[in-house]
């Protein structure tokens, strides 16, 4: 990963960006001094050149502004605290602005009027403005929203209902989100959809010590039996008998058991997060056994790897205590 530059770099890629820029600002400037020096005031290529000058003039300076606003937002991009904040949108909110300005100048220029008059003329026109910017204006109070309550950054793995987009947040811009599925492929989402619809965000789940993990293994009632001696026996070396009276120990109640512990002590296990093996109701594919934990692991691989390891040791020594997964291809 590149090193982010220090204070002295960033000075110097300032420089080397806008030199050249500041040098000419300054030429037109001297122009625009030197002409009636050279022209009579009356003179019609005196005011041609005078406008022509301030145009350009004025479009230096939002060339000066926009290089400057870009080196700023690489600048703070760059810094590990606002890498992964939406700084995309506000810098090109700022950019329309400029240039907004700036074209009202140009135009004030061409036309010989006060700006401050064509801008107050534009309030006729606000409507019309409003229609042909609506989606900047809702992408831009979407990305205020979005940053103020931190709902969504680059890099959070985002899932929203109802289109294609499940996979890596990689750009936030003014008017759109760039999600870059798990297959590669990108969707791109308006801004202001992540604020008027809902979405899910797995930051948490990346940012806790594990990532969640449910297997449902559905047993077959019919198998559910109180243990004989030598099934107690037998059953011993796999799993440590509870204390007491043994008579109403069940097979299902020790296959219970020993998951219990294997998901203990299995390493890709985070045991210090909720860890239980459970039954859920009954329903007519037999009695759902559901083993729930969390992967230490959190990588989308390693995590499926983790949950196929258990659920086919699972279902690999069930029949040692006499149980049966429900078979979908048997009659009942």
């Amino acid at each position: 990963m590149e090193k982010e530059k220090s204070g002295k770099s960033w000075v110097n890629y300032y420089f080397k960006r806008l030199w050249w820029k500041v040098l000419v600002t300054a030429v037109l400037f001297g122009i625009i001094v030197a002409l009636p020096f050279i022209w009579p005031k009356e003179h019609k290529v005196l005011s041609l050149l005078m406008r022509l000058d301030a145009i350009a003039i004025t479009v230096m300076f939002m060339v000066l502004l926009n290089v400057i606003l870009k080196i700023t937002f690489e600048m703070l991009n760059s810094r590990p605290k606002y890498r992964r904040t939406p700084l995309k949108g506000f810098f090109q909110i700022v950019q329309i602005v400029v240039f907004f300005i700036g074209g009202i100048i140009i135009i004030a220029i061409l036309l010989d009027k006060s700006p401050a008059k064509l801008l107050t003329g534009l309030g006729a026109f606000a409507a019309v403005l409003s229609f042909i910017f609506k989606d900047t204006i809702l992408g831009f109070v979407s990305g205020v929203q979005l940053s103020s309550n931190d709902m969504v950054r680059t890099g959070d793995w985002i899932v929203i209902p109802n289109t294609l987009a499940n996979g890596v947040v990689t750009d936030i811009s003014l008017i759109t989100v760039k999600v870059q599925n798990f297959d590669n492929t990108i969707v791109t989402v308006p801004t202001y959809s992540l604020v008027t619809s809902s979405f899910q965000n797995w930051r948490g789940m990346d940012e806790s010590g594990g990532r969640r993990m449910t297997i449902n293994l559905n047993i077959d009632m019919d198998y559910v039996h109180f243990c004989a001696p030598d099934e107690l026996l037998q059953a011993s070396s796999l799993v440590q008998l509870p204390q007491g009276d043994r008579s109403h120990i069940t097979n299902l109640e020790l296959y219970r058991m020993y998951l219990t512990s294997y998901i203990h002590h299995h390493p890709g296990i985070n045991n210090r997060i909720l860890t239980m093996v459970r039954y859920l109701d009954p329903t007519s594919t037999g009695l759902p056994v559901q083993i729930y934990c969390f992967s230490a692991n959190k990588g989308w691989v390693i995590y499926e790897g983790v949950k196929s390891q258990i659920t086919e040791h699972a279902i690999a020594v069930a029949p040692q205590f006499g149980l049966k997964i429900f078979n979908w291809g048997e009659s009942s």
